[in-house]
């Protein structure tokens, strides 16, 4: 293995796509085989964004696992607000929706909700916990009919508030005992305080025009309420950290030291792509264009189906990745995992160019 062309595109990355800094970290099996630090440091906090879907489709499993819960349940039956859902037509009029929409259909990002965070229904909700703003999200006008299409949106949010009322639980706290604390990570949380927030690495924010990120205030606008946990984009975390939660899923579901965090037939069926009608694809290609086109959709994670971008990880690979450029890549059948993580809003490079050729390089240089 040489990994050199890899901590050499990393060190460019400041020059070619102003990027300020960024840490990665690549194992294989539980050994890291390769890290490094761009102007940041081992204990640096970064808001992962989207890349929280990874956690809350991990503690989701964890509940089909043990019977818990099911992928056909109706969410009506945890949240009575979503019996009666509404969908907009392009009039802007509203017709009742025809299917009721399920736990799967949350889980695959196909229950037709959007991602307006700054609807009436979420600013004017009184209740901002993570339940309240789940039956919030219920009076928005669906887009689709649940089941019909991918479309990305506030359903981990609603899915979180789904396993609260399951399990009568606060979702931070099913976070903390069956994933963050098992796993060994210190740092990751929806409520960074103290010492934690004091070790918040800049954020900045991509300005297209000038191709260069700009300093902006660290603050995470999917954050509704210091009540709300958001399942979708709540978590922060270290690199050190998160890691440990792709190491785990790429080994078995299980930790170094014997911690069963999910069984081996589990996470084949996270990764299995649920996207299996042209309509339902046809929305996921439209939401990502070329950036994730050899890829459908499992239980929360992307996953990969064909070789259509010419990348180098296996079919199966899975992971995601998040609104200031964090990545997560899981590779079950070599057991590579990999973490990547910058803090720089809206930078489309970073998912078109900068993950996918970190991927390629990966495969490259443990190859070397």
């Amino acid at each position: 293995m040489n990994f050199s062309p890899l901590k050499d595109y990393l060190h460019g990355l400041k020059e070619e796509w102003s990027v300020p800094g960024n840490a990665m970290v690549v194992r294989i099996g539980h050994e890291t085989v390769f890290e490094n630090f761009e102007n940041a440091k081992r204990d640096d906090v970064y808001w992962i964004y989207s890349a929280t879907k990874v956690f809350t489709a991990t503690l989701f499993c964890r509940f089909l696992e043990e019977g818990k819960l099911h992928l056909e349940d109706k969410v009506s039956d945890f949240l009575p607000e979503y019996k009666n859902l509404q969908i907009a037509l392009f009039d802007g009029t509203c017709v009742p929706a025809k299917n009721e929409l399920t736990l799967e259909h949350l889980v695959t990002m196909c229950g037709g909700l959007t991602y307006n965070i700054m609807h009436d229904a979420i600013r004017t909700a009184e209740d901002k916990s993570t339940v309240g703003v789940s039956r919030a999200v219920a009076k928005m006008p669906l887009i689709a009919e649940p089941g019909e299409t991918f479309n990305y949106s506030l359903c981990h949010d609603v899915l979180a508030g789904v396993m609260e009322v399951a399990a009568g639980e606060r979702f931070s706290d099913m976070i903390r005992k069956q994933i963050t604390e098992p796993l060994g990570m210190t740092s990751t949380t929806f409520h960074p305080e103290g010492e934690i927030e004091k070790r918040f690495t800049p954020q900045y924010a991509w300005d297209g025009e000038k191709k260069q990120a700009v300093p902006v205030p660290c603050v995470n606008h999917f954050r509704f309420s210091p009540d709300f946990e958001s399942g979708g984009a709540g978590l922060c975390s270290t690199l050190d950290d998160y890691s440990l939660l792709a190491e785990t899923l790429a080994n078995d579901g299980r930790t170094k030291d014997g911690y069963r965090l999910l069984k081996p037939e589990t996470i084949a069926e996270m990764k299995k792509n649920r996207l299996v009608t042209f309509v339902q694809k046809q929305g996921f290609d439209r939401c990502w264009g070329a950036r994730h086109r050899s890829y459908g959709y499992g239980l929360g994670v992307r996953t990969r189906i064909d070789y259509t971008d010419e990348g180098l990880s296996p079919l199966g690979e899975f992971g995601w990745d998040g609104a200031a450029g964090a990545y997560c890549m899981v590779d079950t059948e070599n057991h590579i995992s990999a973490f990547y993580v910058q803090h720089v809003l809206n930078m489309g490079p970073v998912y078109d160019v900068i993950h996918p050729t970190l991927r390629n390089l990966i495969y490259k240089c443990v190859k070397e």
